[in-house]
Parts: C-alpha cells; sequence; structure tokens
C-alpha cells in the first residue's frame, strides 16, 4: 500500500476520524508530540492519537499541547505534591503535605494504559459509553477499574472535571 494512503485507511479500518493539519504519515511521531503514551509503536501512537479531538492532540506548540499543560496542572497541583512550590509552611505543615502527597499517590493517582486490543478479541465494550471496542483497536485501561475495563481514548476523561 503507498505510504500516503495508510492514514486513510486506519481511519477506515479503526473508525477514527480526524483531519490533521500535521504531516500525519511522517514516521517521527516520537518527534511530532510533545507527549506520546509510553510503550507503543509509532503507528500506534498515531493510531491513538487519531481517535481524540484535534484540539487535544498534543503536537509540539499546538493547542493541544498547551490544554494538556493545563489539564495536568489543574488535576496534579505542584503545591499539591511538593512543599518546594508552597510558601511559608510550618514544619507540621510540611509533614502533613508529604504524608498528604504520598496518601494520594497511593490510594487515588493512576494513569490509563493505551494497548491495542488483540484482532483476536471480537470486541471489548467501552466502560463510558457502552459502545463496543473492536479486536485491532486501541483502547485504554486503567489497573484501578479491573481487569478487562477499558475506555475509548476519546471517553476516557476524569470522573469529577470530565476532561
Amino acid at each position: 500500500m503507498p505510504l500516503e494512503m495508510e492514514p486513510k485507511m486506519s481511519k477506515l479500518a479503526f473508525g477514527c476520524q480526524r483531519s490533521s493539519t500535521s504531516d500525519d504519515d511522517s514516521g517521527c511521531a516520537l518527534e511530532e508530540y510533545a507527549w506520546v503514551p509510553p510503550g507503543l509503536r509509532p503507528e500506534q501512537i498515531q493510531l491513538y492519537f487519531a481517535c481524540l479531538p484535534e484540539e487535544k492532540v498534543p503536537y509540539v506548540n499546538s493547542p493541544g499541547e498547551k490544554h494538556r499543560i493545563k489539564q495536568l496542572l489543574y488535576q496534579l497541583p505542584p503545591h499539591d505534591n511538593e512543599v518546594r512550590y508552597c510558601q511559608s509552611l510550618s514544619e507540621e505543615e510540611k509533614k502533613e503535605l508529604q504524608v498528604f502527597s504520598a496518601q494520594r499517590k497511593k490510594e487515588a493517582l493512576g494513569r490509563g494504559t493505551i494497548k491495542l486490543l488483540s484482532r483476536a478479541v471480537m470486541h471489548a465494550v467501552c466502560e463510558q459509553c457502552g459502545l463496543k471496542i473492536n479486536g485491532g483497536e486501541v483502547a485504554v485501561f486503567a489497573s484501578r477499574a479491573g481487569p478487562g475495563v477499558c475506555w475509548h481514548p476519546s471517553c476516557f476523561v476524569c470522573f469529577t472535571c470530565n476532561e
């Protein structure tokens, strides 16, 4: 298949629509994005980002990169984790912050893992929207949710703020 046909075929095969102004078939997926999900091959990275709204794709120096940084700062404020970002804390408050931060990391902080569903899997059901995720498509898994629980990439959002 010609290289310029790959993005079109991927959209047909995997049902994710995006009209990118980026050079999707450059083969430099790791350089094109400010952040990529760990553990994926370049073609899987592109499949993942093709499933997200264009304005949330973190291309380098893009609105998507700015959105990601803004969300990280909102969901994980530095002053909630590190004493160095807080001013005028007493020694007792510093200890309390360290305990709070450790407890939050242990009990409430997690990150989804992107995986390509095996083609042998007929389908899985998205936890958020209830629609099928077919074998050969990318899905997000979260260990805290339990084995087999997954989401479409665009459906995996914060329960509280829906981002």
